[in-house]
């Protein structure tokens, strides 16, 4: 392990293989360690960072009142890019992760050259479509008791409840228990993660359309209407977007079929 200085923090993380740089970005409740099944896939081709997002284990929780937001995040991405030589460099990120790797590439087009979004939370892009809506509700309410329980020191079934949400039940029992470890670490991100998510800015499809990269949109293919709706809606105004499907996972994705996942996104970025 070793550690990246940005915007202050010091951010752990790993690096492996060499070559065009290639950052991965975790989702909620992981860290560095989500991508360590994809990790040596990637790193036989690319210079792989790897990095545990701030608040996330085993870094020092900020102090002080800092807002937990997709900004934040991003800005952090963004010097942790300059920090590795600037770009432009190829993104890949699952969930909140990959929303972030969106942001940065609609913010800064220059220093993305590709981008692999697995299922990104950009869940404010389908606000307005019925399907959509009716499932971000739903998502919304399951999390309902995600804080309550986090108060009361039931991290497990405070994890329990956020992975249902995202995830439902089938999904979740797919999970490995060294997968439900590392995410066990990192629940006490969830509620500065649900706060910020709340009073953040929201991600438009006007800043989608400033992406310029090449970007592949990844989704499970048993994964929920939520997840579908934001990939579809993606996929109508990324300038350049691609789409491919994992079968016979979920949201989880890269820690439910790592070998599959890599394939895909190393498919890619070969041609992009």
């Amino acid at each position: 392990m070793q550690t990246f200085n940005v915007n202050g923090a010091a951010l752990a993380g790993e690096e492996h293989g060499a070559g065009e740089l290639l950052i991965l970005v975790h989702g909620a409740v992981g860290d560095f360690r989500s991508w360590e099944n994809v990790v040596g896939a990637l790193a036989a081709r690319y210079r792989v960072i790897t990095y545990s997002r701030r608040w996330h284990h085993p870094n020092i929780v900020p102090l002080g009142g800092e807002a937990y937001t997709a900004e934040g995040h991003t800005a952090d991405l963004l010097a942790l890019v300059a920090a590795c030589g600037g770009g432009p460099v190829r993104l890949l990120g699952h969930s909140y992760g990959a929303a972030i790797c969106a942001g940065l590439a609609a913010q800064r087009p220059d220093l993305v050259r590709s981008l692999v979004l697995g299922e990104p939370a950009l869940f404010a892009l389908v606000l307005n479509h019925p399907h959509g809506a009716a499932a971000l509700e739903q998502t919304a309410n399951l999390t309902q008791p995600v804080i309550p329980l986090l108060r009361q020191g039931q991290r497990e079934r405070a994890l329990r409840a956020f992975l249902r949400s995202v995830l439902g039940a089938a999904d979740q029992a797919r999970l490995s228990e060294r997968v439900l470890q590392v995410m066990l670490d990192n629940v006490p991100t969830l509620e500065p993660m649900l706060g910020g998510m709340r009073a953040g800015r929201l991600f438009t499809a006007q800043e989608a359309a400033l992406v310029r990269a090449p970007t592949l949109l990844v989704e499970g293919g048993q994964t929920g209407v939520l997840f579908q709706t934001v990939n579809e809606v993606l996929a109508a105004v990324l300038p350049h977007a691609h789409r491919a499907v994992v079968p016979n996972v979920g949201h989880a994705l890269h820690l439910e079929d790592p070998a599959a996942f890599s394939q895909i996104a190393l498919e890619f970025f070969a041609q992009h």
